[in-house]
């Protein structure tokens, strides 16, 4: 997800700009709603980079904007700089796969709420330079947004599926998708975890090539959801307008492909793809099942997510260190949203 306010920046000032208000002592922040009244802002902050799957968060920006509600968005490389805005209160939400909330509330106690998720479903491939295989990942520098984070967790989580060993791979550091396809491009790292539209179009340079399609080895996974800091989920009726309109947006997302492909063409989004290929991309990330359409919040899904994350060495994260479902999840907003629209019968929970 990238910038998403009226005055939509693109560049790396704009986005410093952000990050500077963001960590600013100013009094701009708007103050929760005592009331059943829906506050007039709403800020969200995401980690990582753009990419084709998020037409649907632009969706739900837009369907905020329409009741009056002033969403200021920001987009930063890091997640856990992300999650640290929240944490801080220079941020409501912050737009990001459930283990980065687990692991706050385990190492310090975060004053935060997994609210619901967004993708129930990875749409990550793993890209390498030619002649890398499966069987000679050892000594190859493997690119992610950083230890723990989502395509980190997932790409180990897939190689251990597949009997790979993983552990004697170079990690390093590359920011989000964009930053890794550029790195890779450029042969500087070997091999990376790419989100689907953007390995297309990676692999039709030939410069790289599919190595592995870690959405259909692992399943079902919450790649990305919504992370509340506790003084916003304190505000009910803000909190459920955000979650409303996210599930609202996905809804939009599994059954409109031309309004999806028209959502993704405005914002941006389809990169190097064609329209042919855009609409092969929206059709992957369909049967994919990745859009949320229940709100993906149900122990059983989460405890999925979070057994792959067990998998990976040295993340942080045990059975046994696991905060209880109860102290970082709260799934009464999504509850009540199906209580009110009913179950999407093609959606998890």
């Amino acid at each position: 997800m990238r910038r998403t306010t009226a005055m939509l920046l693109a560049s790396a000032v704009g986005v410093s700009a952000a990050l500077s208000a963001c960590g600013s002592n100013d009094d701009t922040t708007p103050a929760a709603s005592e009331s059943n009244q829906v506050a007039s802002s709403v800020r969200i902050i995401s980690g990582g980079s753009e990419s084709f799957s998020d037409a649907a968060v632009f969706k739900a920006v837009e369907l905020l904007k329409a009741q009056g509600i002033n969403v200021t968005s920001s987009v930063v490389d890091d997640p856990a700089t992300a999650l640290r805005a929240v944490v801080a209160g220079k941020a409501d939400v912050a737009l990001l796969d459930p283990v980065e909330a687990v692991k706050a509330v385990q190492n310090g106690d975060a004053p935060i709420k997994y609210i619901g998720s967004l993708s129930q479903a990875t749409d990550y491939e793993l890209i390498a330079l030619p002649g890398v295989s499966l069987d000679n990942l050892a000594g190859k520098k493997f690119a992610s947004a950083g230890p723990g984070t989502a395509g980190d967790v997932i790409a180990s989580a897939a190689l251990a599926k597949q009997n790979v060993d993983f552990s004697q791979v170079h990690k390093v550091t590359v920011g989000g998708t964009s930053a890794r396809v550029t790195a890779i491009l450029a042969g500087q790292v070997d091999v990376a975890p790419v989100h689907a539209p953007d390995a297309v179009a990676a692999v039709k340079t030939g410069k790289v090539g599919m190595l592995l399609d870690l959405g259909s080895v692992l399943g079902q996974y919450l790649q990305q959801g919504m992370i509340a800091s506790d003084t916003f989920v304190s505000d009910k009726a803000t909190t459920q307008a955000v979650v409303d309109a996210f599930i609202d947006a996905e809804r939009f997302a599994a059954s409109d492909a031309t309004g999806y492909l028209a959502e993704a063409k405005a914002n941006d989004l389809y990169g190097d793809l064609t329209d042919t290929e855009a609409q092969d991309a929206y059709q992957s990330l369909k049967d994919t099942k990745i859009f949320a359409t229940n709100g993906a919040i149900c122990e059983d899904a989460v405890q999925a997510t979070l057994t792959y994350d067990y998998a990976v060495p040295d993340n942080g994260l045990t059975p046994d260190t696991t905060p209880a479902y109860d102290k970082w999840v709260d799934p009464s907003f999504v509850e009540a949203y199906l209580n009110k629209n009913g179950k999407d019968a093609g959606g998890y929970c």
